[in-house]
C-alpha cells in the first residue's frame, strides 16, 4: 500500500539527508535562540497551537511615492488557505474561491448623496491545491498584489467579501479614526513611532468595512524606501526589476516591512531619492538598546544598476489598464544572518540620515513549540532526560535561557546562518506529530506511539496498511534497517505499538 497522502506533505530536511542519517539527526539538532523565544510564563502545547492559527486574513495598504510627481497605492491580500472553503473537484484536485471589492471615493464626506467615485477595484480568483492537507495548513497563503494610480489626497473606501472566512486585519495606511472609534470603542489601537496618528491593527467587523467604510489618506511623508523578499511565495505579489542585462523578479512586502526569516532580501528606492547624493552609508542595526551595529557597507550611487520597475495596474474591472514606470536602485541585503527580531535600516550620508525604515525577520512557519522558552525545553523530553528538564524549568528566566542557547550553540552545523535547519527539522516533527497522531483518547499525538518515533527517527521509507479480517488493522513503518508494527486500539485512529524488529 502506497503512503498515506500526509505524507506527501512533509518537506523534511531528513528526506533529502538520506535514511542513514535520520536516526542521527537528534544528536545533531542545533540552532542559536537567543531572541526568537522569550522566556515567559508556562504555556501548555496546545495553547500556543491555537494562538498561533491566524483568525482572519490581511488586506495591506501601501502609498509608493514612484516618482517625484505621481504616487500609486498598493494593496495586497493576503488569505491563509485555512480561512478559505476548499471543496474536492477529483482525487487530486481541491478548489476554493475568493472575492474581495473595494471601492474609493473621493474626500471625506457624511452625506453618501455627494460622493464622487474615485476608482473601483475587483480582486478574485479559484485557487487549486493537489492535497487536502494544504488547504488547512496556516502557513499556506496566496497573496495577490494590486496597484493603482490615485492623486495624493483623502479617501473613503468601502469594502466587500465573499468566500473567504474571518475578518480582515487592515494595516499599512493611517485612519481619520474618530468614527471607528465611535462605532467601535474597544478595538485595540497602537500609536506610529514617527507620527504617533493611529494605526488600526484590529480585525474589523465586515458591517463597518461594507456599510461605514473607512477614512483614509496617505501618510503625511511618502516613504521612498521599500523591502522586497527573494521570490518564493504566490507569482501574484511579485514585482519584476530589469535591465537590459539583468532581471530580478522579487517579492512584495508591504508595509509590514517583515522579510524572510533566514533569506537575503533587498532594499528598493527609486534613483531619484538618491541620484542627488554621490556615495552613502548603508547600516543596519538593532532597535534595541543599547544600539547595536550589525551590518554596514558604502555605496557608489554611480555602480548601482538602475532597474526598471513596471508598477501593473490590475484592476480587474478595467480592461485597458494603466502603467507607470519608473527607474529603481535594488540593493541586495545579507539578511540570512539576521536573527529573528526587529532592526533598524539607514542610509547615512557624511553622518547625516537620508532615510530610515524599521523592520523585522519574520519566521513564517516557525514551530509551535519555539513561541515560548519553557515549552521549547519541555518538548526536548524526547532526546533529553527528564531530570535534566525539570533542573532546568526551575531556573529563573535568564539562566534557563542561557543554558537552552548554551545547550544549541555547539550544535549548529552551519554557522553562517541564523536558522539551523536540523533545530527547525526536530521541531517541525513535533507540529507533524501533533497533526496527525493526536486522536480523543491521545489528545497530544506527539506522546502517541507513533509520534515519538516520528520525532526520534523521522517518516519512514514506507507504510504498508493491512485490514484482517478477524484482527485490528496492521501499520508498518519500514526503515531501512528497522520495521515497526504498530495495531489500531480503536476505531478512531489510534495506533499502539506491538512490535519492533531490528533488520540487518
Amino acid at each position: 500500500m502506497k503512503k498515506p497522502s500526509i505524507y506527501k506533505t512533509q518537506k523534511s530536511l531528513s528526506t533529502q539527508l538520506g535514511f542513514g542519517s535520520k536516526i542521527l539527526i537528534v544528536l545533531l539538532l542545533g540552532f542559536t535562540f537567543k531572541s526568537q523565544i522569550k522566556a515567559q510564563t508556562n504555556d501548555s502545547y496546545r495553547y500556543l497551537a491555537q494562538s498561533k492559527i491566524q483568525n482572519g486574513f490581511n488586506v495591506d495598504f501601501q502609498w509608493i511615492k514612484a516618482t517625484e510627481d505621481s504616487a500609486i497605492l498598493a494593496v495586497l491580500l493576503s488569505i491563509p488557505h485555512h480561512q478559505l472553503t476548499f471543496e474536492r473537484q477529483d482525487e487530486s484536485n481541491y478548489t476554493a474561491r475568493y472575492q474581495l471589492n473595494l471601492e474609493i471615493y473621493k474626500g471625506f464626506y457624511e452625506d453618501e448623496n455627494t460622493r464622487e467615485l474615485a476608482e473601483r477595484i475587483f480582486i478574485g480568483d479559484t485557487i487549486f491545491v493537489s492535497e487536502y492537507e494544504k488547504s488547512l495548513d496556516p502557513n499556506e497563503i496566496t497573496e495577490v498584489l494590486t496597484t493603482l494610480y490615485l492623486p495624493s489626497d483623502k479617501y473613503t473606501i468601502y469594502m466587500d467579501y465573499n468566500y473567504i472566512k474571518g475578518r480582515p486585519a487592515i494595516s499599512g495606511v493611517q485612519i481619520d479614526s474618530e468614527k471607528l472609534q465611535r462605532l467601535n470603542p474597544n478595538r485595540r489601537r497602537t500609536r506610529d513611532k514617527n507620527s504617533g496618528d493611529p494605526i488600526f491593527k484590529q480585525y474589523i467587523p465586515k458591517e463597518i468595512l461594507r456599510e461605514i467604510g473607512l477614512q483614509l489618506h496617505p501618510p503625511k511623508s511618502q516613504e521612498s524606501l521599500f523591502f522586497f523578499n527573494n521570490s518564493s511565495g504566490s507569482a501574484k505579489a511579485n514585482i519584476t526589476f530589469s535591465t537590459r542585462n539583468e532581471k530580478k523578479v522579487v517579492k512584495w512586502i508591504g508595509s509590514t516591512s517583515q522579510i524572510s526569516y533566514s533569506e537575503n532580501s533587498y532594499i528598493g528606492t527609486p534613483t531619484f531619492a538618491l541620484d542627488s547624493i554621490s556615495t552613502f552609508d548603508l547600516v543596519i542595526s538593532t532597535v534595541s538598546k543599547p544600539e547595536n551595529i550589525v551590518f554596514s557597507k558604502a555605496i557608489e550611487s554611480k555602480t548601482l544598476p538602475r532597474f526598471k520597475v513596471n508598477f501593473p495596474l490590475n484592476n480587474q474591472l478595467i480592461e485597458n489598464t494603466q502603467n507607470i514606470n519608473t527607474e529603481f536602485y535594488l540593493i541586495d541585503l545579507e539578511t540570512k544572518v539576521l536573527d529573528n527580531k526587529r532592526y533598524k535600516l539607514d542610509l547615512q550620508s557624511n553622518n547625516d540620515n537620508i532615510n530610515s525604515l524599521n523592520f523585522e525577520t519574520f519566521w513564517q512557519d516557525m514551530p509551535i513549540s519555539l513561541l515560548q522558552l519553557d515549552v521549547a525545553i519541555e518538548m526536548l523530553r524526547y532526546i533529553v532526560h527528564e531530570q535534566t528538564i525539570e533542573d532546568v524549568l526551575k531556573k529563573k528566566n535568564e539562566d534557563k535561557m542561557s543554558w537552552f542557547n548554551s545547550f544549541w550553540d555547539s550544535k549548529d552545523p552551519i554557522r553562517a546562518t541564523a536558522k539551523n535547519e536540523l533545530m527547525n527539522e526536530y521541531y517541525s516533527r513535533i507540529d507533524f506529530a501533533f497533526d496527525q497522531f493526536s486522536t480523543a483518547s491521545q489528545p497530544e499525538g506527539y506522546d502517541s506511539d507513533q509520534g515519538r518515533i516520528y520525532i526520534k527517527i523521522g517518516p519512514p521509507k514506507e507504510i504498508i496498511r493491512t485490514f484482517p479480517t478477524s484482527r485490528r488493522v496492521i501499520e508498518e513503518w519500514i526503515y531501512p534497517n528497522r520495521t515497526f508494527i504498530f495495531a489500531a486500539s480503536s476505531g478512531f485512529g489510534d495506533f499502539i505499538l506491538v512490535n519492533a524488529n531490528r533488520e540487518n
